[in-house]
């Protein structure tokens, strides 16, 4: 059969996916990835066939993206309105604050359905010529969802974390199950209307949500959703750099992994306070420190300490299988690369972070949590499952953090639960194994 994957543009949505694109190539189905021009390159490298589609002059900002001030207030009177739990309201405020801009640059927000919208356009074109039958698409990049029923292809999301998207819209059912006025709208209803009225569609749940949804998030970081899943296997997965020589050898001493993730560092320069504190955590240890760290995030630090390797980029998958520990920042990726390769995690996370970042351009401005639920997600899990430790890096002194860290190197506990978490993984079926599934529901559910 033919298959879509359509692509918010970003390699941290496309990495998780080759795995199971690769599945399905090997399975005899025709594969390609559908997104924005930008990441055409980067399919390409990863063995896949891209189709770019909407205009390379414009350029995705996602959550960088600043937003008239009524947009803001309007969300948060919608905020007020739903009555969430603090808890709930952690993986709300994810939502509005990262979700909907990445989603409102090919869904722009306050459009209609005679403006322009190349992206889901250019899309609707291509699948309507090429018939796919299955349509795997990103929760960010709902054109693939619109471009499925116009070509009458199954349809299903696939995540690349937390669903965001399905708990937003289950705490939107339970309000208007209660008495009392509720929000005055829906922004991931409004946001996907437009769109969809271009191409004749009706606005419904299979639309919003999928026909069904592809979850390669491990199991104990779940959020709860009333959505029908198909679990599959987190395969690590990343761009590739010749091997370095002196990971040629084992090392000396135990090697840490420092990694705060690629993601944020896309969009914003601040928000690496907490930089120096964990390097002063392994200053003075007989440790061997590899440090993914770029310029912005090392801004400010006139000199590393003599065991610590900072490079800008290298992959999980080369650097952790002679690792000892990681320290990160709770990323999904990065936790699910650690638990695949069986390696103690240290994460930085803190109860009472409430910082704020606040971006300004042309004079609009949107400010964002600078605390992500993912980290708290992860963490959580970590600490339940003794694979690691959580670092407060707000309220816990460097010494206090590298005795955590001396912890996790010399107490045998936390390799035990590190294998734990990588058992997890293996229960869960691999993108492999699910294709069949997918073969099953593809033909159930196509027109």
């Amino acid at each position: 059969m033919r298959v879509v994957f359509a692509l918010w543009p970003n390699p941290a949505h496309l990495y998780p996916l080759v795995p199971l694109a690769w599945a399905m190539q090997s399975a005899g189905h025709e594969v390609r990835v559908a997104s924005h021009p930008i990441l055409a390159d980067s399919t390409k490298a990863v063995g896949l066939t891209p189709v770019a589609v909407g205009d390379p002059e414009i350029m995705p900002m996602g959550p960088g993206r600043p937003q008239p001030r009524s947009v803001k207030e309007r969300l948060d009177r919608i905020t007020a309105a739903l009555e969430l739990s603090p808890a709930d309201k952690d993986v709300w405020d994810v939502f509005y604050q990262f979700m909907l801009p990445s989603m409102w640059d090919f869904h722009p927000v306050g459009s209609t359905a005679a403006d322009p919208h190349p992206v889901l356009d250019d899309l609707v074109e291509f699948t309507r010529a090429w018939q796919p039958d299955l349509v795997l698409w990103d929760p960010c990049f709902p054109a693939g969802a619109v471009a499925a029923r116009t070509a009458g292809a199954a349809h299903a999301r696939l995540l690349w974390g937390l669903d965001y998207f399905a708990f937003t819209m289950d705490r939107f059912a339970e309000r208007a199950a209660r008495p009392g006025p509720g929000p005055e709208a829906n922004p991931l209803v409004e946001t996907m209307r437009p769109g969809a009225e271009r191409h004749g569609l009706d606005v419904d749940d299979e639309l919003l949500l999928g026909q069904w949804t592809v979850d390669p998030t491990p199991a104990g970081v779940r959020l709860p959703t009333s959505v029908r899943t198909v679990p599959v296997r987190w395969v690590p997965f990343a761009a590739q750099e010749a091997l370095p020589r002196w990971l040629h050898r084992r090392p000396e001493r135990p090697r840490v992994a420092l990694s705060l993730g690629l993601s944020q560092r896309m969009y914003f320069k601040g928000g690496w306070d907490h930089v120096p504190g964990l390097l002063r955590m392994v200053a003075d240890l007989d440790v061997e420190v590899v440090a993914t760290l770029n310029a912005d995030q090392l801004a400010g630090i006139p000199e590393l300490p003599e065991n610590v390797r900072a490079l800008d980029y290298l992959p999980l998958t080369q650097l952790l299988p002679s690792c000892a520990a990681l320290v990160h920042h709770g990323g999904m990726g990065t936790f699910a690369s650690a638990a695949a390769l069986r390696v103690p995690q240290l994460i930085t996370d803190s109860d009472d972070d409430n910082g704020m970042i606040t971006i300004e351009a042309d004079g609009l401005e949107w400010s964002m949590a600078t605390k992500h639920i993912e980290s708290s997600v992860t963490a959580r899990c970590v600490a339940q499952r003794g694979a690691g430790l959580v670092l407060d890096i707000k309220n816990l002194s460097v010494e206090a953090m590298q005795k955590q860290l001396v912890r996790v190197l010399d107490e045998p506990s936390f390799r035990e639960g590190a294998d734990s978490l990588y058992e997890d993984l293996l229960a869960t079926p691999s993108p492999t194994e699910i294709v069949p599934v997918l073969e099953k529901l593809t033909r159930r559910h196509r027109a």
